[in-house]
């Protein structure tokens, strides 16, 4: 073999590393390109679920917050209840014992 054969297989063995290298770098590229697809789909998935899960919270919240508030009211209905009802009971004791007073005194 030749000096001459020896430059070709080389220049030849070069080209053909450029291409491979070419080649590989394309693949790069087109596999980062799909990677970040995928991960804005992903992320925008997540995003959407997060969202759905949030709405979910609030809803749950603002429905226990409701029954909440009507337990309160009810409570707080009750307590004025029992509150009149024992006054007005006391009332009418404290009547009774006047008038008892009061005929006591003008018998």
């Amino acid at each position: 073999m030749s000096g001459i054969e020896t430059v070709k297989i080389i220049v030849e063995a070069e080209k053909e590393a450029a291409r491979i290298l070419e080649d590989a770098q394309a693949s790069a590229a087109e596999i980062r390109k799909r990677t970040d697809s995928l991960l804005n789909e992903q992320r925008n998935e997540i995003l959407k679920s997060a969202n759905e899960q949030a709405g979910e919270i609030v809803r749950n919240a603002e429905r226990d917050s409701k029954i909440e508030a009507e337990q309160y009211e009810k409570d707080y209905l009750d307590t004025i209840r029992q509150t009149v009802a024992s006054a007005s009971t006391r009332k009418n004791a404290a009547v009774a014992r006047v008038l008892e007073i009061v005929t006591e005194r003008h018998i």
